[in-house]
């Protein structure tokens, strides 16, 4: 990876202050969109904004919703989105779904304004010890607190996320840096191409185990479940003795049209530790050894027996070649997609439950859209539908950070405009971010949200009854419970600006879904579930 002088886009490089400077070398080097939510401190950069017209600005009334729209962004895109945050609490708001986007392997540039450099000394109201607060989620953290510091900030932090398997790079940046004299060129840092290797011992080592007979798991990670990657995993399914399944929460992957189902990974020890001994082999393909969500007595933290996994690629790195390469070695023949059997949304009744969603949202899926899913109420039963759906990408919640959805849905629109997003949201992990219906508005997005309204923690209830608790009192049954008030969502989504509908039947549903795929503007049905 190189950083170079650029020549600048607006004006000679002695005219420019330190913002301007920055955003010019974040364009030169490929960045396009900064998702923000300034405070007094960054108003500096936001000046700068209006001189830099290839870095397009779009506000969020919430710093969480900058974070996650910014993972969304990059999981469809695979290009580095910008966050602007105010100072340490600004930037807080952001770190749940940042958290989210670290365990994605998304890769962020945030800039966190800072006080004056000289003002922090003397301990002002806001102040807070940011680097603190960034590094947990963040693969780097740099500060800019002169001239020179602010270019080696900036070109180390581009160099991180543009690295094919960087990460999240923080930036702060001081006001008076924003507003000083930067009498210098933009940088434009290139990412210098990295091979995606893949362990060719390992590949050996399974296809002599196949050729014997064992029972073989390949272990997918969310880089092995592109359509490239799961078109050479089809080759493996005419063998009796070969089994694939897909980590928990991948980043991102394909589904329908005739690609492979590929169940997830049951992310219950007592489920998923047992499944794995079943093998003589586990292959890890761009995957990690599964570690168990929730500690669970009498299970191990990392799943499944170490001596019989097998690790063949990375995440991010060679899966699909590692695919390919073992299924030619083994002489299977090349993927023929069959064409799978379509979802019938007929014969559903006017019952509107889990399922009967699940199936009109699947049999009506877009070809080509983008599905955004947080919760299992939706999100089970649809994926169990995805492969018989139209072809489409599928982004979860990767971290356990709840609030993901909305804003992923937001940031994934905004990277795909023409692509529809359909936003599969709880009604309790969708009050977290809520504000994101607002940004939809505002910029027009193509999604259409579809919120699970059961009026409860439906996961934690579920929890509670799999561990052997059983509340007694109400007042501590009402944890659980949303009912008492019932948010009314289709007032809320109108008071943001997105238009709303409730559905209580099959057919309200069904006639609400099919106008709102028909539009290219955000829509929100309330799904009224039992």
């Amino acid at each position: 990876m190189t950083g170079t002088p650029t020549s600048s886009q607006a004006g000679s490089a002695a005219a420019q202050n330190g913002a301007q400077w920055l955003l010019r070398s974040a364009a030169a080097s490929g960045l396009r969109v900064c998702f923000a939510n300034p405070g007094t401190t960054e108003l500096p950069f936001v000046a700068a904004l209006d001189a830099v017209p290839e870095v397009r600005p779009i506000l969020s009334v919430f710093e969480g919703v900058c974070s996650g729209a910014a993972d969304g962004y990059f999981r469809i895109s695979g290009t580095p989105a910008m966050t602007l945050t105010h100072l340490g609490p600004g930037f807080a708001n952001a770190i749940a779904n940042l958290h989210n986007a670290r365990r994605a392997r998304s890769r962020i540039l945030n800039v966190i304004g800072e006080h004056m450099s000289w003002h922090v000394q003397a301990d002002p109201p806001l102040n807070s010890d940011i680097e603190s607060l960034a590094r947990p989620v963040s693969a780097g953290v740099w500060r800019g607190n002169s001239m020179a510091g602010l270019q080696d900030a900036t070109q180390a932090s581009l160099r991180e996320v543009l690295t094919p398997g960087g990460g999240i790079a923080s930036l702060v940046l001081p006001m008076d840096m924003q507003q000083g004299d930067a009498p210098f060129e933009p940088l434009r840092v290139l990412a210098e191409p990295r091979d995606a290797g893949y362990d060719a011992a390992a590949l050996d080592t399974l296809a002599f185990a196949i050729r014997e007979g064992k029972r073989v798991l390949m272990f997918l990670g969310a880089s092995a479940m592109t359509e490239t990657a799961l078109t050479q995993a089809a080759r493996f399914t005419t063998l009796s003795n070969v089994e694939l399944i897909g980590e928990t929460f991948p980043a991102r992957s394909e589904h329908g049209g005739g690609l492979p189902a590929i169940r997830r990974f049951s992310y219950l020890a007592e489920q998923g530790h047992p499944y794995l001994l079943q093998f003589d082999r586990v292959a890890l393909v761009d995957a990690l050894q599964p570690v168990a969500f929730f500690g669970a007595e009498g299970y191990p933290s990392r799943l499944g027996d170490p001596a019989r996994m097998i690790a063949v690629s990375e995440p991010n790195q060679g899966g699909a070649q590692a695919l390919e390469q073992l299924a030619d070695s083994l002489g299977l023949a090349p993927a023929r997609l069959p064409t799978p059997e379509p979802v019938i949304d007929a014969n559903l009744g006017e019952s509107l439950t889990a399922e009967t969603a699940a199936q009109i949202i699947a049999a009506h899926l877009p070809e080509h859209a983008i599905v955004s899913v947080e919760g299992g109420t939706l999100g089970f039963p649809f994926n169990a539908l995805a492969s018989r759906a139209a072809r489409h990408s599928t982004i979860v919640m990767t971290g356990g950070a709840i609030g993901q959805g909305l804003p992923a849905a937001f940031g994934a629109s905004v990277a795909a405009p023409e692509r529809k997003v359909v936003a599969l949201q709880s009604d309790g992990s969708a009050l977290y971010t809520a504000q994101a219906l607002w940004s939809m508005a505002r910029e027009g997005s193509n999604v259409v949200v579809v919120i699970a309204a059961n009026r409860r923690y439906q996961i934690l209830q579920n929890e509670m009854k799999r561990t052997g608790h059983h509340l007694q009192r109400s007042d501590v049954q009402s944890l659980l419970d949303l009912s008492n008030p019932a948010v009314d969502w289709v007032s809320l989504s109108r008071s943001l600006g997105v238009p709303a509908a409730q559905a209580t039947t099959t057919s309200e549903l069904r006639r609400l879904y099919l106008a709102a795929l028909a539009q290219q503007a955000p829509f929100l049905i309330e799904a009224v579930l039992p």
